[in-house]
């Protein structure tokens, strides 16, 4: 385990992969570190709520149900966005990974339209949170352009125009080319009034917002060993025991698996990230990214992802002379986690795409590189509701993130906490973790047995 120079435990090397991400470079020099919290120490005899992970979906759903009054307990097992949401690139978009096209497909328009309501609506929540909890996190609307992989061709932009517009996503358009200079993306799907935000700002100031004006328990470095369905009690790695009437398991891949078998309905693979220094204005703000590698063997085509992160805001308190201001942030080499094995293969991955970088985009250097976990489930939705099996009605889980995370967490707010609240949520079946999902459900292997 890596020591930072503060004493602190550096959790996010242990969770998910062995390097820091930018957001928490970014995070020790604005220091946005989640101090306040500290580990559970006590038993705790009732709470409304448990909720275990730190994340975006943990901390959504924690927020939902404490502004109904709810008590609520949120445990994480190391520091605060530890996990995958401190790894990803915080793309907020409507714009799936998964094209509504093909979840058309398999499952029908309705639940397209769900897909596309939900996804908006985060897009929305995480906006209205960041107004009124008067969050520093640099969010901001902005384009998004999705463009075709060299093996992919214009059919795909134009099913997938068609598709949102049936979804109700009317404002996407096909334009020739995109407001790109450094290279030529070719004909795009242009999906107006997107977001990103810094990931790790936004947890952080609304956990605290959650401990000082919702009353809610927070306890970091607090580990979740045995989860008793029945007497719906959580025992830690330290032997505390939390007893609670609803348990939330957020922590991107469910603990509790005997009875639901979820990992029947997913799998995980790896994606990498690199960021590089870039001249201010040099490339238009706005999130891109391709159709993916049609001719891949993976069941999930992998593709890229692009955004700019404006890091000033470090620069006004770092005292170096070489702090990065611009910095481009690029994902991809996706693959199934386990089909990597040795340092030299990943060192491949980082290899492959910084060429991608370098052949399109004028970069100076590249200063931050990490790896993250996704969750791909097989029939192209998230799982997201009541955990399935026996003895589990008042478990609920958050899974499948599919690349669309930071959405998929927001609307895991909002769609657990109306069923803990036994409101009705028109996205109950769409998301539903129990229903019926296999292999040959999956989205990238129907497109290539369509093509």
């Amino acid at each position: 385990m890596q020591i930072r120079k503060n004493g602190t435990e550096d959790w996010e090397l242990i969770t998910s992969g062995k390097s820091e991400s930018l957001w928490f470079s970014a995070a020790s020099s604005t220091k946005i570190i989640d101090t306040k919290f500290s580990k559970l120490t006590t038993n705790i005899q009732s709470a409304d709520v448990v909720v275990i992970g730190g994340g975006i979906a943990g901390i959504t759903v924690a927020y939902m149900l404490a502004k109904a009054d709810r008590k609520i307990v949120v445990l994480e097992d190391g520091h605060l966005a530890s996990g995958e949401t401190g790894r990803t690139t915080a793309h907020i978009t409507h714009a799936l990974d998964d094209r509504y096209y093909n979840i058309e497909a398999i499952h029908g328009r309705e639940s397209a339209r769900h897909a596309a309501d939900s996804h908006t609506a985060a897009m929305k929540l995480i906006e209205s949170i960041v107004k009124s909890e008067e969050i520093d996190c640099e969010f901001e609307r902005l384009d998004g352009y999705l463009f075709l992989h060299p093996t992919d061709k214009k059919d795909s932009l134009d099913k997938e125009l068609k598709a949102t517009h049936a979804a109700g996503i009317t404002a996407t358009e096909i334009i020739k080319e995109s407001p790109l200079r450094s290279f030529d993306l070719g004909p795009c799907l242009r999906f107006p009034n997107q977001a990103q935000f810094q990931p790790l700002k936004y947890i952080r100031t609304l956990a605290e917002r959650l401990t000082s004006k919702y009353n809610v328990e927070i306890f970091t470095d607090t580990h979740a060993k045995k989860i008793d369905t029945d007497n719906l009690t959580i025992e830690t790695s330290d032997g505390y025991l939390i007893t609670a009437q609803n348990i939330v398991i957020a922590t991107n891949a469910p603990i509790v698996d005997e009875t639901s078998k979820i990992y029947d309905k997913q799998e995980a693979y790896r994606t990498y990230v690199i960021a590089a220094r870039i001249g201010k204005g040099v490339i238009p703000k706005a999130l891109y990214w391709d159709t993916g590698d049609q001719e891949s063997n993976n069941s999930i085509a992998p593709y890229h992802y692009v955004r700019i992160y404006d890091n000033r805001n470090k620069a006004k308190n770092d005292s170096r002379n070489d702090v990065e201001d611009y910095l481009l942030v690029v994902g991809g080499e996706d693959h199934r986690t386990g089909e990597i094995q040795s340092d030299a293969d990943v060192k491949t991955k980082y290899h492959n795409l910084e060429e991608w970088v370098r052949d399109r985009f004028p970069i100076k250097e590249i200063v931050h590189k990490w790896s993250g976990q996704v969750m791909e489930p097989y029939d192209s939705l998230a799982l997201i509701g009541s955990n399935p099996g026996n003895n589990s009605q008042n478990i609920f889980i958050a899974t499948g993130d599919s690349g669309n995370g930071i959405t998929h967490g927001a609307i895991a707010g909002m769609l657990i906490s109306d069923l803990i609240l036994t409101k009705d949520n028109p996205w109950v079946s769409t998301y539903d973790p129990a229903r019926k999902v296999s292999r040959g459900d999956s989205s990238h292997d129907k497109m290539k047995m369509r093509s």
